[in-house]
């Protein structure tokens, strides 16, 4: 959403507010006209909008205030906190608390907004009444007072109170019995399974174990496919990884590259073809290549820079002096800017040059550049007839024989490149007679490789005119999924190529461009299922007449099983941290280790299938992480009644945020230290796949160890979100800005659903840049203000803040890492990793330097 996309659904949606429902659809419609995602842009708003909370909401968002800050009496004083704990709103935002008067006078838009900044927040009247305005009751009018919670509630982050201390929603007390069984009511239900047992025994045992056999059957199937799929995929990578480095090594013989350079300079005369024909350098191409490749009948081709043909295998040399198809043109490109290019599999086909196929097989071949003295590409080379698609096609070959599979390649097009046994056979039943043998058997299998793996109707049959047909109708379920890219399984039946029912799955090879399926048909795959089924019809009176006993039974596990103990029961809630946009959060004992935990319980009324989806992702996304600097979730589930929780660990310390609202802003060498810890979670976290999103002072936690000094751990991954999206779980998709405004990336602001890691980079840029001169980059209580700047200001320097200069080294990190471009950036976070290596001797920071902080700043923590 830009700038004017925000100012457009703002000024509808305030004009609208006070509307009824019917007028509001009418003035939309009238003001809207054909713009339909403008309407429901602004109805969403509406729908969620709750004018009371807000104007609370807004209230609630006072900011904490830094030291020497004259503006406010208030002072953050924070103790042992956890990461939960500021994840559901303890730790406050804090933009006014950094917005002191600049010593800046400058006249830029940002030095501009900072002053904005702090006259409107010394008009606005303080929480306790005790301002410069105290000493007169407040007589605005409605409308202004709104407008006031409006401003602050625009501050308010992820990490923020949802909800005022005097008017929170309703929520489960934190009482130990919060989590106790009702055992005594599951008994009184378990009188009831006597007379519902007798009467219909066969239906629930056989429908139970029906089901559980089923289940079994799809998640070993899943588990054998897609074992089935890594394993080829795996031996595939392999293959094409030594055949890439077979070819390389032949591509960079000496004598082999000095007789293709003394070629690009014959082939420089005007009439170089019959001199590139005559050539002894020629001869000795080939037999360089034979001699490497211990093979007579290798075949290749030589390119120089301008895509003309100077040496080939071809013995009488009509193609010299050739130039290359222009369907070639994209992988002689990509080879002349130095990578090695798969070929293929593709089968050949004649060309204006002369070329002739000598086979209808499909080949596959490398291509590769060649380099002069001086390092330079100067020309590429085309290597192939090594058998390298006989051996690729063998592999698939050998695992479908070997499991009963039908396994076979394809690639972004979604043609069939190998010869799968299964359409071999089916294609020879239709287009070859059994009597056949020989050439036609071979055309066959160059059928095979033409063949679209669509999904075909009653209509069409397996003949060679389908193939044509193929081509206008959908890709099967696997090859779709696989075409773009993406790896999954379906254990649900679809039908293949030939209209059969068959469970798969598929994955994606990157930088080969070749997709593997692995299939089988559904009825091999559940035929035990299909055994269960009758074998339960037979035996169901049987179990009639044994009714009785087995109800009797089935009564007496299943008061057991209810009266389980609930699994919080573990833990002793000792008190209430704080309640946040999703969960309330307790400080917890465990009964047996005794120990300290942080328990984060969905509140109450959040509990929807959208809100329980997201908690569920947030526990999951933090769970696959192991790095000592983030947060360590140990337990996840739902109790009793459903509710879900997440046990994780419990953090002492203070907030990076707290950290400079304590003492100001801090030592180089100590920020230095901190973003190098920060690295090493978010790293491990991109590594995965994973981008944190809501990267601030707030979501890091800062303690004093004993041995290392200030230890960093992050947390609060609840806006995380993968780099590539698994279609089976549960995805969000933003309209609007998901995080912390003023730490935002600008990529994040005209495109929130674009998952780039160089976001994070530009949030750790102004985590630094907050750490070294304590303040955020840019302060505006206007969020279309605020817009502008970030996506078109630079903050006021880091030196100006300090009242010194800083090191070129340090502001110049500063800004690559909150560039603009996110091409200007670190590449990675390795990368930035790598360049604090390279600084942080060059600024130390002790141990004994941050004992003498905390000991100053830290008193309180105990």
């Amino acid at each position: 959403m830009d700038a004017e996309r925000y100012a457009k659904v703002r000024s509808l949606f305030l004009a609208v507010e006070e509307l009824s429902s019917d007028q509001q659809q009418d003035y939309l419609a009238d003001q809207c006209g054909d713009d339909r995602e403008l309407i429901e842009e602004v109805l969403s708003l509406l729908d969620e909008h709750d004018s009371e909370s807000a104007l609370v909401e807004g209230n609630a968002a006072k900011p904490p205030t830094l030291p020497g800050d004259v503006e406010s009496s208030e002072t953050t004083s924070s103790g042992t906190v956890s990461s939960a704990a500021i994840d559901s709103g303890i730790a406050p935002f804090m933009p006014s608390a950094l917005g002191q008067q600049s010593t800046a006078t400058g006249n830029s838009p940002a030095e501009k907004s900072h002053r904005q900044f702090s006259r409107r927040k010394r008009e606005l009247p303080s929480k306790s009444g005790t301002g410069k305005n105290s000493g007169a009751k407040s007589s605005a009018k409605p409308k202004s007072a709104a407008g006031q919670a409006t401003m602050q509630g625009s501050q308010r982050t992820h990490a923020s109170p949802r909800y005022a201390v005097d008017s929170s929603p309703p929520r489960r007390p934190p009482s130990p019995g919060l989590w106790q069984s009702r055992a005594k009511r599951h008994r009184r239900i378990n009188s009831g399974w006597l007379l519902l047992a007798a009467i219909l025994p066969t239906v629930f045992v056989g429908f139970w174990t029906y089901t559980t056999v089923v289940e079994g059957l799809r998640q070993s199937t899943a588990s054998e496919l897609a074992g089935i799929a890594d394993s080829v995929q795996l031996n595939i990578q392999r293959y094409l990884d030594d055949q890439s480095r077979l070819t390389r090594s032949w591509s960079q013989q000496v004598d082999l590259r000095k007789s293709i350079l003394a070629l690009i300079e014959t082939a420089k005369d005007d009439d170089s073809a019959d001199q590139l024909r005559d050539s002894p350098h020629a001869t000795e191409i080939r037999s360089q290549l034979r001699s490497l490749s211990q093979l007579d009948d290798i075949k290749y081709v030589v390119w120089d820079r301008t895509g003309q043909i100077i040496a080939s295998w071809l013995e009488g040399g009509e193609d010299i002096g050739g130039r290359v198809p222009p369907e070639g043109a994209a992988n002689l490109a990509r080879a002349m800017r130095g990578e090695t290019v798969l070929f293929g599999p593709e089968i050949l086909q004649p060309q204006e040059s002369g070329f002739e196929p000598e086979t209808t097989l499909p080949v596959m071949a490398e291509i590769l550049p060649i380099h002069d003295e001086d390092g330079r590409i100067v020309a590429t080379i085309l290597i192939r007839g090594f058998g390298m698609f006989q051996t690729f096609d063998e592999l698939f070959h050998q695992t479908s024989e070997a499991g009963g599979l039908d396994v076979y390649a394809v690639n972004s097009s979604g043609m069939m490149i190998t010869n799968s046994p299964d359409a071999v056979e089916r294609l020879c039943a239709a287009v070859v007679p059994t009597t056949m043998e020989g050439q036609q058997a071979s055309e066959v299998k160059t059928v095979a490789c033409k063949l679209r793996v669509s999904d075909p109707d009653d209509s069409i049959a397996t003949s060679s005119l389908a193939l044509d047909l193929r081509r206008s109708q959908p890709l099967t379920y696997s090859v779709a999924g696989v075409s773009n890219g993406a790896s999954g399984s379906m254990l649900t039946p679809y039908p293949n190529y030939a209209g059969i029912p068959v469970v798969g799955s598929w994955r994606w090879i990157d930088g080969y461009d070749i997709g593997i399926v692995v299939e089988r048909t559904s009825d091999l795959a559940f035929a035990t299922a299909r055994t269960v089924r009758y074998g339960f019809i037979t035996l169901g009176c049987l179990l009639t007449l044994t009714a009785l006993v087995a109800a009797s039974r089935i009564a007496k596990r299943t008061a057991l099983a209810q009266a389980a103990v609930h699994p919080l029961s573990r833990y002793e809630v000792m008190s209430e941290l704080g309640s946040g946009g999703m969960g309330v959060v307790y400080r917890a004992k465990h009964n047996q280790l005794g120990r300290d935990t942080a328990l984060k319980v969905l509140r109450a009324d959040r509990d929807n299938l959208e809100d329980r989806l997201r908690f569920d992702r947030e526990a999951k996304l933090a769970a696959s992480l192991s790095s000592a600097h983030t947060v360590t979730i140990y337990d996840y589930g739902r109790g009793e009644e459903g509710e879900a929780y997440c046990v994780m660990e419990y953090l002492r310390g203070i907030t990076l945020y707290d950290a400079v609202a304590r003492s100001g802003y801090l030592d180089i060498g100590r920020t230095l230290f901190i973003l190098r810890q920060v690295c090493e979670s978010l790293g491990e976290a991109h590594h995965l796949g994973l981008v944190h999103r809501d990267m601030k002072p707030q979501n890091v936690m800062l303690s004093m160890d004993p041995s290392v000094g200030d230890w960093a751990v992050v947390f609060d991954f609840g806006l995380a979100k993968p780099l590539l999206p698994d279609a089976n779980s549960y995805q969000t998709s933003e309209t609007i800005w998901a995080g912390t405004p003023m730490y935002m990336a600008p990529e994040r602001y005209r495109d929130p659903n674009k998952i780039d890691p160089r976001s994070d980079i530009y949030s750790v840029g102004c985590i630094a840049y907050f750490l070294l001169s304590g303040r955020p980059p840019f302060l505006e209580c206007d969020p279309e203000s605020l817009f502008a700047l970030v996506l078109t200001e630079q903050p006021i320097g880091i030196g100006v803040h300090r009242d010194e200069e800083i090191p070129e080294e340090i502001s110049g990190l500063v800004k690559r890492c909150m560039a603009k471009n996110v091409d200007d950036r670190f590449r990675s976070i390795d990368e930035l990793a790598k360049h604090l290596d390279e600084l942080i001797p060059k600024y130390p920071w002790s141990v004994e330097q941050a004992r003498a902080w905390w000991r100053v700043h830290g008193e309180d923590l105990g």
